[in-house]
């Protein structure tokens, strides 16, 4: 129902519900230090470039700190070294192992981490562990 949803204009060319851009690709966002995702990486990518040959950690925040809505996507690509993908007090479940809490991706890794339930995410992918 329209009138309990915000509909926003966030750039040119860009619409953004309940504060969450809906982008026709992902746009990536490259970090070379230690990074918290926020609402605006929804549905886009967080990727650690080659330039930055150290291990770093990116983070899916809490649902108190960051209410993403359920179905919500979150991209990590990693061109080099090693990236942590860390939760704060929700959980993230490695999709077939059923295993929680941090995870390993390699170098030339991809992941995507999807909200399941309010503190619930499965996340799953290549150089994943």
């Amino acid at each position: 129902h329209a009138a309990d949803t915000t509909v926003s204009r966030s750039a040119a060319g860009i619409i953004a519900v309940e504060g969450v851009e809906l982008n026709p690709g992902i746009p990536p966002n490259s970090k070379s230090a230690a990074y918290t995702a926020v609402l605006g990486d929804a549905n886009e990518c967080i990727y650690h470039p080659s330039s930055d040959n150290n291990a770093r950690t990116f983070t899916i925040d809490s649902n108190a700190n960051v209410a993403y809505p359920v179905g919500t996507t979150l991209t990590f690509v990693n061109d080099i070294n090693t990236v942590t993908i860390a939760i704060t007090s929700d959980t993230l479940v490695l999709a077939g192992a059923g295993s929680t809490g941090s995870r390993s991706l390699a170098a030339n890794g991809i992941a995507t981490a999807i909200k399941v339930a309010s503190t619930r995410w499965f996340i799953s992918g290549t150089g994943l562990t």
